[in-house]
């Protein structure tokens, strides 16, 4: 059964993006266009899974250099 949304923390959003959560952290304030947190929780922020996910196919080199694929 399919959410209608699925949500990352910061952890889950470096594992997507490929990348630590450091550079995530760097990554965020680097792009304008990077998704906004649909939430900020005691745990941090959450974003929705298909806003990062759309954002990585407008950005088709990640930002670590390595193509996606």
């Amino acid at each position: 059964m399919r959410k209608d949304h699925e949500h990352l923390g910061l952890a889950e959003l470096a594992i997507k993006l490929g990348v630590s959560r450091s550079r995530a952290h760097q990554l965020m304030r680097a792009y304008a266009d990077f998704p906004r947190a649909v939430a900020i929780l005691t745990m941090g922020q959450v974003w929705h899974a298909d806003d990062v996910e759309h954002w990585l196919t407008m950005h088709p080199v990640r930002p670590t250099g390595v193509r996606r694929g």
